[in-house]
């Protein structure tokens, strides 16, 4: 069975006969995927126009590397923008990719929420339900504002 949300006169569910989570929850991963990149495209933006004018390195190497490649300039963030930034960020990453390495279940509850989870480092099971997305957009909120103010908006 898959999910018949109407969606810009579109059906959700037809692009897939996979069966699917609920239309909320799969509304909520796609807004986490897409604010989190939003914030992950202004920290290259920050660590790029200072690259430009300290670096002969082409500026398409910094839009090529993943989340988890941006981690690795700490330094270059949290020297540009701030430790707030970074340590923000580096949580986000951490959830993110819980979030994207997280497996549904094929139990159904909740008028067919499929739980989706993930095995942290530590062995333990992280249930990707609707509140950790909520949160995750939450705190991507923040993050964003603390760019924004960074920017001078």
């Amino acid at each position: 069975m898959t999910s018949r949300w109407q969606f810009n006169n579109r059906k959700v569910g037809k692009e897939t006969r996979q069966s699917t989570s609920d239309e909320e929850l799969l509304y909520l991963l796609g807004i986490c995927q897409w604010v989190f990149n939003s914030n992950c495209g202004f920290i290259i933006e920050m660590i790029d126009k200072e690259h430009h004018d300290n670096s002969n390195k082409p500026w398409h190497t910094l839009i090529e590397l993943t989340a988890g490649q941006l981690k690795d300039y700490e330094n270059k963030i949290t020297e540009i923008m701030g430790d707030d930034i970074y340590n923000l960020f580096d949580k986000l990453v951490t959830k993110r990719n819980s979030i994207i390495h997280s497996l549904p279940t094929g139990e159904k509850v909740d008028d067919y929420v499929i739980p989706i989870y993930r095995n942290d480092s530590k062995g333990i099971n992280i249930k990707i339900d609707k509140e950790y997305l909520r949160e995750f957009i939450k705190k991507n909120e923040e993050l964003s504002d603390l760019i924004y103010k960074f920017r001078g908006y």
